[in-house]
């Protein structure tokens, strides 16, 4: 069965020809009984706007889709003519009904996720030399297993006009939701989009009662909004009240329409979008979203979109949090961070001797690294205290003097979550909790540990392999909580982001600590310092931290001056989303900040 992605379907319109014809094409496409619009000529337009089309996501910011024609994952295996961005444009009429029928399911927890809508007719030409080629079977296996490629015109699956290029139809399958409205997966429709069979037909005999009734919920929400089904593909319907029926379009599926700063928003987030690893994204602009929108997928087995409530891995962004921590009981004189580091760990060795909790905070202690000392044979994950216990041993040694330099720590930042439970009594996960997640209101984020409590929403880590995807969520690292063990959604994390403006949990005195430049940060392309939990640009007016961890490539960044701030999370392993991030902040930046994303290139 193919992925749920891409899509072709049948021709609902058909070329200026005679009727005999016509009739005889009709006949020959298994066409005849659906109820046909006049003979379509191509239009003259030369833009979208021509064409009286809309972006769907203009009229249903959040709807889900799949689009595939864009790419490669589709039954021709190549991207298709005319797709030049993953979009969804139809007639207004169109959308507007189809908008409809996407506030009543959800009404019921449903939704929908669109495959394919307004198609170019030069698409259509493309799938018609598919067609032709004989040689390339590559996708039969998953799109046409029982069919030679003749077949799929004389069967009707594929016809050398389309009513998808009249904007007006649309291919699209029904998604389950949680009862909190999301984590929405297909149903199961008994086959896949663009499968070419017999069983595709929506009241296919081949299918079981169950996937028959899924089809039919489908069908029953399209026919009450106006939408026609065509009977031998479950998936595609037809606007009947078209405002143009006479006219086919060939403009290209392309973002020209859509608003500039969107576009480029949609441009630089492209890759994430479909059936792949996905993202979620934040712009906050004096403390209100802005920008706030998932792309591809969460989960890619159940094929579950990513959204604003997706809580990720957060891995280094999570070092901002466990400094917070150990400022919060300096701010009420449990400790201090000018605390030696073996008052807290006293099992550390001599050489741990000179280390202060502000060197680990900045990231100046000389730590070794812990993960070359992890066995490559261990069984099982190593957790905060075992990287206590591996640094325990005497033969280690200090890359350099406690403060004399920098270098970045995940050893550090593991032992202060354990000094974090020693200073306050309580386990770390707990301690975030309740200083940090519950007063603030971040209920969904967790510090995750085996037993715990579970992850809502949660996105599950990939990394590329060969031209698919392999689930790559955990590594013998992936439980230590200090450097990198919270897990976070969009949502959650704006919320952390107006804890740092007002007073309820940070003093002026703390938020100046933690947004100092301590330490500075040698070798790299763009001059930076580290405050505490946070990195600083070299002239004090953006705030960031990245995280990196198998599977998962998350930032964020504040620009507190203009209260401007981006935060996106990914569930990959590449690319690491920084500039990214930079790129979306200079859209929104007041005066002169589109050169500092070119110049961090």
């Amino acid at each position: 069965m193919p992925r749920s992605a891409p899509s072709i379907t049948v021709a609902a319109g058909t070329p200026a020809v005679g009727a005999a014809a016509l009739s005889l094409l009709l006949a020959l496409t298994g066409c005849a009984s659906v109820p046909q619009p006049p003979p379509s000529v191509v239009s003259p337009a030369t833009t979208l706007a021509e064409t009286g089309m809309v972006d769907l996501r203009a009229v249903v910011p959040d709807i889900s889709q799949a689009i595939a024609y864009a790419g490669n994952d589709n039954f021709v295996g190549a991207p298709v003519d005319g797709y030049a961005a993953p979009r969804c444009w139809l007639k207004r009429e169109a959308a507007q009904a189809l908008a409809r029928v996407e506030a009543g399911l959800r009404e019921r927890n449903l939704r929908l996720r669109v495959f394919d809508c307004y198609r170019p007719a030069r698409a259509v030409a493309h799938f018609m030399r598919w067609v032709d080629d004989a040689d390339d079977v590559r996708t039969k296996p998953d799109y046409y297993p029982d069919l030679d490629k003749p077949r799929l015109i004389a069967d009707g699956y594929i016809a050398p006009v389309s009513g998808h290029s009249r904007g007006t139809t649309v291919d699209l399958t029904v998604l389950q939701c949680d009862a909190a409205g999301v984590d929405c997966q297909p149903l199961d429709m008994g086959t896949g989009f663009d499968f070419f069979g017999t069983a595709s037909h929506t009241d296919s005999p081949q299918v079981d009662a169950a996937r028959l009734a899924n089809r039919h919920l489908l069908r029953r929400a399209m026919q009450a909004e106006g939408f026609r089904n065509y009977d031998k593909e479950w998936w595609h319907y037809t606007f009947q009240d078209e405002p143009t029926p006479g006219l086919r379009y060939d403009v290209p599926v392309d973002l020209s329409g859509v608003d500039a700063r969107d576009a480029e928003i949609d441009r630089l987030m492209q890759a994430y979008d479909g059936e792949v690893p996905g993202a979620s994204l934040l712009v906050l602009r004096d403390g209100q979203p802005v920008v706030r929108r998932g792309y591809g997928r969460s989960d890619l087995q159940r094929s579950i979109d990513a959204s604003p409530a997706t809580h990720y891995r957060l891995a280094s962004v999570t070092k901002p949090f466990t400094a917070a921590a150990v400022l919060l009981l300096a701010q009420d004189g449990t400790l201090a961070i000018d605390d030696p580091l073996k008052r807290w760990l006293p099992s550390l060795p001599a050489y741990a001797d000179g280390i202060t909790l502000r060197h680990v905070l900045m990231h100046t202690s000389g730590l070794p690294d812990y993960e070359p000392l992890v066995p490559e044979d261990r069984p099982d994950q190593i957790m905060d205290a075992g990287v206590l216990a591996l640094l325990e041993r005497e033969d280690h040694k200090l890359y350099f003097a406690p403060g004399s330099m920098y270098r970045y720590s995940n050893s550090g930042y593991a032992l202060l979550s354990l000094v974090v439970e020693r200073a306050s009594g309580l386990a770390f996960p707990d301690f975030l909790r309740q200083r940090i997640f519950t007063p603030l209101g971040m209920q969904g984020s967790v510090a995750r540990v085996d037993g715990g409590p579970a992850v809502p929403h949660r996105a599950w880590g990939y990394s590329a392999a060969g031209e698919g995807w392999e689930r790559t969520d955990q590594s013998r690292w992936s439980a230590v909580l200090g450097d990198g063990g919270i897990y976070a959604s969009i949502d959650d994390l704006a919320r952390w982001d107006a804890a740092w403006y007002d007073d309820r949990l940070f003093s002026d005195a703390t938020r100046a600590l933690a947004f100092g430049k301590h330490a500075h940060v040698p070798g790299e392309p763009e001059p930076s310092w580290y405050g505490l939990g946070w990195r600083i640009s070299a002239d004090g007016t953006r705030q960031w931290h990245n995280g990196e961890s198998i599977g998962f490539r998350n930032v964020m960044v504040r620009w507190p001056q203009e209260r401007l701030t981006v935060i996106l999370l990914s569930n990959r392993n590449a690319p690491t989303p920084y500039r990214t991030a930079l790129r979306i902040g200079a859209l929104f930046r007041e005066g002169g900040g589109g050169q500092e994303a070119v110049r961090g290139d």
